[in-house]
């Protein structure tokens, strides 16, 4: 029987807190990890990639990593290595937080399977039927003269979308229910887009000051290529992670579905 695969990504603002260095939302975490249990005791297969949040993001804005080497740039190579060790440990935290609901899980650092950055980075992740796949978002390998580059988590969505039996693809995200037409304001009551497709505008604003990869913008270019595939895809908000459940279940839940711009 063909496994019912549904890809999940944990953004990095929703499992840590992306503001400061190394601190993990405990309790959203754990949260996620009861949904992704109750969906694997439903018959589903998750998929999982998560974000880097404040274990990743931070570093690599201060040495300007996304931008490949530069040797003006001291301690580049250092701050390297401790984003690996810092991804690396997040990457535990997520795992053990499956592993105490139960889950078989197998971890897959990108920077061990992939290299080069944006949609076209090189690399493979075979499916498995038996466990819960992990990988993440990460620093790794690019070509000369980039030497390395920051893999975003939602080019990585964008790929093992092609593992067979993918169902639905969800990337969940903290503190809006989904894409909004414009950033919230004081005293207005945020307008979500129930969908939204390529040609469609909206104020797709980010915390430049400590994200790397590109925000609420990257996650809706990619999901609607995925859309493309036929695929359905969500952003929905993990801060109510049983909207997952109900996604999962009956196909609809509250947030935004990607459409294809065939279908429009």
């Amino acid at each position: 029987m063909e496994a019912r695969r549904i890809l999940i990504k944990l953004g990095g603002g929703l499992i840590t807190n992306k503001s400061k260095l190394c601190e993990v939302d405990e309790k959203s975490l754990e949260r996620c990890a009861e949904v992704i249990s109750q969906l694997a005791n439903q018959g589903f297969h998750p998929v999982i990639v998560h974000g880097a949040g404040g274990f990743g993001h931070l570093v690599a804005k201060e040495y300007r990593l996304a931008e490949g080497e530069n040797e003006g740039i001291k301690g580049q190579k250092d701050a390297i290595l401790q984003i690996r060790k810092d991804m690396l440990q997040l990457n535990r935290l997520v795992c053990s937080s499956l592993i105490n609901q139960g889950l078989k899980i197998s971890s897959h650092p990108a920077h061990v399977w992939a290299s080069g950055v944006g949609p076209d980075f090189s690399g493979t992740l075979v499916a498995s039927d038996d466990l819960i796949q992990i990988t993440f978002g990460d620093l790794v390998d690019c070509p000369a003269p980039k030497e390395f580059g920051i893999l975003s988590g939602d080019h990585l969505m964008e790929r093992l979308s092609l593992f067979e039996g993918i169902e639905v693809v969800a990337f969940l995200v903290s503190g809006v229910d989904g894409i909004l037409a414009r950033p919230p304001m004081d005293n207005e009551k945020p307008e979500l887009l129930s969908q939204w497709n390529i040609n469609m505008a909206f104020d797709g604003r980010h915390q430049s000051a400590v994200d790397v990869t590109g925000g609420i913008g990257l996650k809706a270019a990619c999901g609607a290529r995925i859309a493309d595939s036929g695929i359905p895809v969500w952003i929905i908000n993990g801060d109510k992670p049983q909207r997952l459940l109900e996604l999962a279940q009956t196909g609809k839940t509250t947030g935004t579905q990607i459409i294809a711009a065939q279908s429009v």
